[in-house]
């Protein structure tokens, strides 16, 4: 179990995130999604995440805080399922026993994802965006302005159409070729 710490010094400080409202949760995660519809220079003219907005404005994905000291998990990917929604964005809570500045991403990211095959969601993937680590996608930190930790739920043939369609732009000419290695994006006529 990870001690309950004081994160500070940040704009969004996720330790108060149990002290908020969830309107006021969304809110902060709509001003995060708002970034990441715009386009941007460092990724061919296109925003940060391509597809998020039609998502938004189409009503197609969930925004869910969890709190896994009152539900697990798998109920949280329950109640996605269960929707009409196409992706899920689920923001993470601390509780007295979990501080999400002290998990290692990919580490709970590995987790999920096993978890998520071994109950039969292996069409799906889980995505962990953290606040807290060094991560950069062409250049910019798209992480650090995330208000909490993320956990993006994707299908995977949608996810894999999507970057079938990013492959054809200008989308990756940015990236370097060790975050190209280490999100596994790699563009057409790559040479790894």
């Amino acid at each position: 179990r990870a001690p309950h710490l004081h994160c500070g010094g940040r704009r969004f400080d996720p330790c108060q995130l149990h002290y908020m409202s969830k309107k006021q949760i969304l809110e902060e995660v709509d001003r995060y999604i708002d970034y990441l519809e715009k386009p941007s220079d460092n990724f061919g003219g296109m925003p940060v995440c391509p597809f998020v907005k039609a998502e938004r404005q189409n009503n197609k994905i969930m925004i869910e805080t969890w709190n896994p000291s009152e539900e697990s998990y798998l109920d949280v990917l329950e109640k996605f399922k269960e929707s009409d929604y196409v992706s899920a964005l689920i923001v993470c809570e601390n509780t007295e026993g979990v501080n999400w500045k002290d998990v290692d991403r990919k580490e709970f990211q590995k987790k999920l994802q096993r978890l998520m095959k071994e109950k039969g969601h292996d069409n799906l993937k889980a995505l962990c965006l953290s606040p807290f680590e060094e991560f950069t996608a062409a250049g910019e930190e798209t992480r650090k302005g995330t208000p909490y930790f993320l956990i993006n739920i994707v299908d995977n043939v949608d996810m894999a159409k999507a970057h079938k369609t990013l492959v054809e732009t200008k989308y990756f000419d940015k990236f370097s070729k060790e975050e190209i290695n280490e999100l596994k994006v790699y563009p057409k006529n790559y040479k790894k």
